[in-house]
Parts: C-alpha cells; sequence; structure tokens
C-alpha cells in the first residue's frame, strides 16, 4: 500500500539543505498552532511490521489551517483515514496513537482522525483517551471528563465481589472480573443438582469440575472411549493418581501412555462440554470462595484442567466474550462511552481519577476494555502517553493491532525518534506508519528530506 499527495519529485541525495539526518537536530517548519490548523505530514504502512527502517514507510503530506477545504491539509487526511480504513479491513481494527515525545501533536491527530473516519459514514469508531498522564480529548472534543476510564476501571471491573448482589451477575460477568481482578480461588455454579466449579489460578482459569458429570464425561473414561489409552493403563494411572496429587492427564503422560497432542484434544471436548453446560443453566446461583494458591484442590479425574491456565483461559476467555452471559458488564460499560456531534463516533474520556496502565491491577481489567468495545465498533483508536521507558505505551502496544507514531519535525533529534521506533519494535508492537507534524510544505525539498531523514 502506498500513498503519496503533493510529494515533489526530486533527485535523492540522502540530506537535506542545511542539515544532516545523522541525529542533528531537524530544521525548523515555521510555527504550528497546536490545534486543527496544524502543519501535518502522515505517513502510514499497512505491510510494515515495525522491523523496517523508517524511511520505507511511504508519504502522505497535506497542510492544513486557513485554506480551502480542497487543500493538501484536507486531502491528505482523507489520504490518511482511508490508508487506515484499509488496515482496518485487514484486521488492524485496535490502532494506538503515540508519539516520541511529549507536545508533538498526537492527541490533534487523533481527534481528527476519528472525526475523519466517523464522517466517511461506513465505520463505527471509538476513541479511548489512554494519556492518563495528559488527557486531551475531553477538551477536543468538549466533553466532560467525569465518569471516564479510570472511573470504569475502578468502579466497575475492580467492583468488590463480596459487597456485590451476586445475583445481578452472569457467569461471564464473573469470569471476566476475576480475571481482570487476577484472583485466586473457586467459583461454585449450581442449578438443582447440577454444580460446576471454575478453578482460577491468579485470574486464569486451570481447571472445571462437573460435580454431577457422568462416567462418561471423565476424563480417563474420554481417553478409553475413544481408544486413546487401553481400560487397563486408566486404571493403572488412576491409581499412581490417588496416592499423589498429579492430575490424571498428567499421571497418564508421564507413565508414557499419552502424548500431549492426544491430551490437549480431550481436554478441549471436554471443556466445550462442560462450558455448553454451564450456557444451559437457566438461573443459576453463584458463589466466589477466594482462596490461597497453594490451597487449590489438586485436579482429579473429573476436571477439564490445565497446570497454569494458559490453554483453558484462552478458551474459556474467547467463549465468555462471545456467548456467555454478561449482563452486569454489558449494561455497565456502554454507559462510559460519550456522545460526540457524529452518530458513529463514541468517545471514552480518561475521567477524573488517575490510573496507572502500566501497573498489572488497571492494565489487565484495560485489556478487556478493548477487547470488548472492539467488538461493538468497527475501529478503535487509541490516544496513548508519549514513548519513554516509565511510560506504559510500550506495554499497551502489545494488546493493540498496531502503531501510529506522531512526531513533530519542528527541532525534534532523529535519534530520539529511532529511540522511541526501536522501543517499540523490542516491546511487540507493529508500527503502521509515522505521522509527521508541522513540516512546511511549501518547500520544494520538505518531503523527500523528511522522508530520507528517518534512515
Amino acid at each position: 500500500m502506498k500513498t503519496n499527495v503533493q510529494q515533489k519529485s526530486g533527485k535523492s541525495t540522502g540530506q537535506a539543505p542545511h542539515s544532516k539526518s545523522n541525529g542533528k537536530r531537524l530544521p525548523s517548519s515555521g510555527n504550528g498552532n497546536g490545534n486543527g490548523g496544524v502543519r501535518v505530514i502522515a505517513a502510514t504502512n499497512g505491510e510494515s511490521n515495525g522491523s523496517q527502517a523508517l524511511t520505507r514507510l511511504p508519504v502522505a503530506a497535506y497542510r492544513s489551517g486557513h485554506v480551502p477545504m480542497k487543500s493538501a491539509g484536507e486531502e491528505a487526511l482523507r489520504v490518511l483515514a482511508s490508508s487506515i480504513a484499509r488496515l482496518v479491513s485487514k484486521g488492524k481494527r485496535t490502532i494506538l496513537i503515540t508519539s516520541s515525545g511529549p507536545g508533538e501533536g498526537k492527541s490533534t491527530i487523533t481527534a481528527a482522525l476519528a472525526r475523519k473516519l466517523a464522517r466517511s459514514g461506513r465505520l463505527s469508531v471509538a476513541i479511548i483517551d489512554a494519556d492518563t498522564m495528559r488527557p486531551k480529548l475531553h477538551t477536543l472534543f468538549g466533553l466532560d471528563n467525569r465518569r471516564g476510564l479510570g472511573e470504569l476501571l475502578d468502579d466497575v471491573y475492580h467492583v468488590d465481589l463480596k459487597e456485590e448482589n451476586p445475583d445481578q451477575f452472569g457467569v461471564g460477568d464473573w469470569i471476566e472480573l476475576i480475571r481482570a481482578q487476577r484472583r485466586t480461588g473457586k467459583l461454585q455454579v449450581s442449578e438443582g443438582a447440577q454444580e460446576f466449579s471454575i478453578i482460577f489460578n491468579k485470574g486464569k482459569v486451570s481447571s472445571i469440575a462437573d460435580h454431577a458429570g457422568q462416567e462418561q464425561s471423565l476424563l480417563g473414561a474420554m481417553l478409553v472411549t475413544q481408544g486413546r489409552i487401553t481400560e487397563a493403563q486408566c486404571a493403572s494411572a488412576l491409581r499412581v493418581q490417588e496416592e499423589g496429587s498429579h492430575p490424571l492427564g498428567q499421571v497418564l503422560q508421564g507413565l508414557g501412555y499419552l502424548v500431549a497432542s492426544d491430551l490437549d484434544l480431550v481436554l478441549g471436548l471436554q471443556l466445550q462440554h462442560r462450558l455448553h453446560k454451564i450456557l444451559t443453566l437457566r438461573q443459576p446461583r453463584y458463589r466466589f470462595a477466594e482462596m490461597v494458591e497453594a490451597y487449590l484442590p489438586a485436579a482429579s479425574s473429573s476436571p477439564a484442567h490445565d497446570s497454569n491456565g494458559s490453554g483453558i483461559d484462552r478458551q474459556v476467555a474467547g467463549t465468555a466474550g462471545d456467548y456467555l452471559k454478561q449482563p452486569y458488564l454489558s449494561s455497565q460499560v456502554p454507559g462510559y462511552l460519550k456522545d460526540s456531534q457524529m452518530e458513529n463516533l463514541k468517545v471514552l474520556t480518561c475521567g477524573e481519577r488517575f490510573v496507572d496502565l502500566s501497573d498489572a491491577h488497571f492494565a489487565s481489567p484495560f485489556a478487556m476494555v478493548i477487547d470488548r468495545i472492539a467488538k461493538r465498533f468497527d475501529v478503535v483508536l487509541l490516544d496513548s502517553p508519549p514513548v519513554a521507558f516509565d511510560s506504559p505505551t510500550a506495554s499497551l502496544a502489545r494488546i493493540v493491532d498496531g502503531v501510529v507514531l506522531v512526531v513533530k519535525a519542528d527541532g525534534l533529534n532523529v535519534g530520539v525518534i529511532q529511540q522511541a521506533k526501536e522501543h517499540l519494535v523490542r516491546s511487540g508492537a507493529t508500527l503502521l506508519g509515522v505521522v509527521l507534524n508541522q513540516v512546511d510544505l511549501s518547500k520544494d525539498e520538505a518531503v523527500p528530506y523528511y522522508h530520507r531523514a528517518y534512515r
């Protein structure tokens, strides 16, 4: 994908007049006013994975301000929005917008991009202010900053489970809230003679037990029925398992009766069966008992069990988000999204309550908020703090589909920008492109120079 707007042709010399691109300060581009009239160069690349040099990102340049709507600035914003829309169509639906330092106009760019995408009428857009140190989106959209992200994470996702009425939660609510709070314990789900236990280890689902399950649903019986082990091997493994505390699956593997791939397949089928039974409960009752990790009940032959909670947790989290009942979260979260002047554009302001998104206490539920909002909107844009070693941006970059880096060209050091890019790449971010801000495009050499400057 390559788009260029008003890019002057010329022979590349590798240097801009009066300056070098080896870490010296970039030339001044004129006076930007820091609002909608700011001069911008935008660069996006849906193919870049962040490992390529920044010069390989195509450039779309525009200059806005007191100029007609058909100006280069308006055209380039359209090109930028079109590029992002193409990325969205390819699955890049959650996009974090950051900068290499403060005062580079990332919030202004984020707001302008959100409006442009929404104005097309083809996409529903949600924008989140994740810059908890210097939030600006509420000002740019003229919104009240109360009841924002901080309040959502603190009041909704860190609700006191012991004090709240358990009947207001569905099983999906319980699972998501326990995962968000990284709790360890047992959630009992029951209705009549049916009873299930969902075991959590630091927020991850590690096993699901069906206490009233029939013999054929037990792990050993399922393995025998499918011909993966013999009855004699099952009996032998059960005797060993009764003498210790290891899950039956681990015992079968340790005795050489079963390979990991066969165990994973059967555990997956067992898990699906139990989740289906939980889903069909009409009016279940819930009770969560928190406990120390060392006192978690050992998995017997019946639970679908995963010792580290990774595989089962991924399956349960996916099912919980799509099928498990979540009356509490489904009613609470949308109330924090504020209306804009466009029906298809909603804003989650930062809020008045400070939260540290680099702290797992808030980072874990924030990832769930992004995922939940992304299921309701075509694209989610996040305005995050500038890239720095003590900011949460690098960790946030790992939980979104891609990152756009905003750079103020006026007086910025190329070395600093390169460090920001490398920091993002090391964190595992997918760098989608760069937006250069406050560049004087009236000069013939402007775009070729800045295109070369990020080698």
